[in-house]
């Protein structure tokens, strides 16, 4: 029944909402790059591994708001 369910509704979500997850995404990688590069260039010391915590923050924030 579950199974069902998903397969009607999944793809007309992933439809709708894909384009904006992956665009919210690439923005939130980019930042996350552009840390890197401060961190092997010895700009600023950031620990990515705390950063990577805003990949999940993103996706939560854009489920939040298309309510």
């Amino acid at each position: 029944m579950l199974g069902t369910l998903l397969s009607k509704v999944l793809p007309k979500m992933l439809k709708e909402h894909l384009p904006t997850m992956l665009a919210n995404l690439s923005v939130c990688g980019g930042i996350l790059t552009m840390t890197a590069g401060f961190r092997v260039s010895h700009i600023k010391s950031v620990s990515l591994v705390d950063l990577m915590t805003a990949l999940i923050l993103v996706m939560s924030v854009y489920a939040l708001d298309r309510r």
